[in-house]
């Protein structure tokens, strides 16, 4: 059974309904789509590189399960 998840993205820092959690955090699936679907030539590739440091150091960044 699939359940329906909920959280605050980690990378929108939206709450959104739907997407994955990984570790302690939560990333939407329309940010999770738009993570994996970027070049790493594309100018918003450091601003996903900067919001995935806070799945490695959580100590650093504000809580973002429910």
């Amino acid at each position: 059974m699939e359940e329906n998840r909920i959280g605050v993205c980690m990378i929108c820092e939206q709450q959104r309904i739907g997407g994955i959690h990984i570790v302690t955090t939560f990333i939407c699936d329309g940010c999770s789509n738009e993570l994996v679907k970027t070049n790493v030539n594309d100018q918003r590739y450091p601003f996903f590189v900067k919001q995935m440091k806070k799945v490695f150091y959580p100590g650093n960044a504000k809580s973002y399960m429910n």
